[in-house]
C-alpha cells in the first residue's frame, strides 16, 4: 500500500505542473489571465441582437438577450448580430394504423456577427438543436409536449450561440 500511494503521490507531483502550463485561459473571466486579455462577457454585451421572425425567433432573441446582457442592453454597439432561425418537424415511431407516437424537433440557427463600423460579417456560423417529444392521444397534452420541445431546442440554441461567440471573442484580439 506504501509503494502505491507513493507512486500515486509522485505522479501527481509530475502531472500538476505540465497541467498548469497547458494554456488554459477562462474565457468568460475579466483579469488579465483571460483569454486575449479582455473578458468576453464584455464584448458580448457589447453586440446588438437583431429582431428574429415569428414566435420561435422572439423566444430565442430574448433568450440570447438573457444571456449576453448582463447589466442592460449597449448604447452604442460595436457588433450586431443577425440570426435566421428554421425549424423542421418530422413523426417517429409510426404504428400500424399509420398514426405516430413520437416527433423529432429540428432547430437550425444561421447566424452573422457583423462589424457595426465597417458593415462588414467577422464571423459566420450555425448552430443546430435536434429534440423530440412525444405525441398523445390528448391534443393539448400533446401541444404542452410541442412547446416544451420547442423551449428546450431554442434554450441549447442560444447556450450554444453565445459560447461561440464567446470563444471568437476570446480568439480574435480587440479590434477597437
Amino acid at each position: 500500500m506504501g509503494i502505491a500511494r507513493t507512486a500515486l503521490l509522485l505522479g501527481l507531483a509530475l502531472t500538476l505542473p505540465a497541467l498548469s502550463a497547458c494554456g488554459f485561459r477562462p474565457v468568460y473571466g475579466t483579469g488579465a489571465a483571460s483569454v486575449g486579455g479582455k473578458a468576453a462577457a464584455a464584448e458580448l454585451a457589447n453586440v446588438a441582437i437583431d429582431p428574429i421572425p415569428e414566435r420561435s425567433g422572439q423566444v430565442l432573441r430574448n433568450l440570447l438577450i438573457d444571456r449576453m446582457y448582463a447589466e442592460g442592453r449597449p448604447g452604442n454597439p460595436a457588433w450586431r448580430l443577425r440570426v435566421g432561425l428554421s425549424s423542421v418537424e418530422e413523426d417517429l415511431g409510426i404504428r400500424k394504423d399509420a398514426t405516430a407516437t413520437r416527433a423529432r424537433l429540428r432547430l437550425t440557427a444561421n447566424y452573422e456577427l457583423v462589424d457595426t463600423g465597417t458593415n462588414q460579417v467577422v464571423y459566420r456560423s450555425f448552430s443546430r438543436s435536434i429534440v423530440s417529444y412525444n405525441l398523445l392521444e390528448e391534443q393539448y397534452a400533446t401541444l404542452v409536449a410541442e412547446q416544451d420541445a420547442y423551449d428546450r431546442g431554442l434554450n441549447e440554441l442560444a447556450e450554444d450561440i453565445r459560447t461561440r461567440l464567446a470563444l471568437y471573442f476570446a480568439r480574435e484580439p480587440a479590434p477597437k
